[in-house]
């Protein structure tokens, strides 16, 4: 009972400790300071750039596939170093490498064919825009 009676009036004052929110003012990040390039980024998107920004995520998709690749074909020359001669961990090895290098093949063939598909119709990736619908 006792510790009902110490629960109870902090209950009751508890709403009313609340210290004073500024709900009613609108914060807008992008006037503030874009110190932050992530900020910057995100101030920037519109329905006029949409372009520049799927060109910025196929780039960043990209340069990630091509570190990944490259990564995986360290592993394999790791692998085949430190096999010891042993038939099966070189032939893993070399799979390893085999398969890194027909992966940055591929990403250097799809850049080419993007390039190649873009410029035979006449476009940009950065100068696409999203149409709009007017009543």
């Amino acid at each position: 009972m006792k510790k009902l009676l110490y629960i109870i009036p902090g209950l009751i004052a508890y709403p009313f400790l609340a210290l004073p929110v500024f709900a009613q003012t609108g914060v807008d990040p992008c006037t503030q300071s874009t110190d932050n390039p992530i900020s910057a980024a995100l101030c920037g998107l519109a329905t006029t750039n949409i372009g520049i920004t799927i060109r910025n995520i196929v780039v960043f998709i990209i340069v990630l596939a091509v570190i990944i690749a490259l990564l995986y074909l360290l592993y394999g020359g790791i692998k085949w170093v430190t096999s010891g001669g042993d038939k099966t961990q070189v032939e893993a090895a070399r799979n390893h490498i085999t398969a890194a290098v027909t992966g940055l093949i591929i990403v250097f063939l799809a850049i080419f064919v993007i390039t190649i598909v873009l410029s035979f119709f006449g476009l940009n990736v950065s100068q696409l825009v999203l149409p709009k619908i007017s009543p």
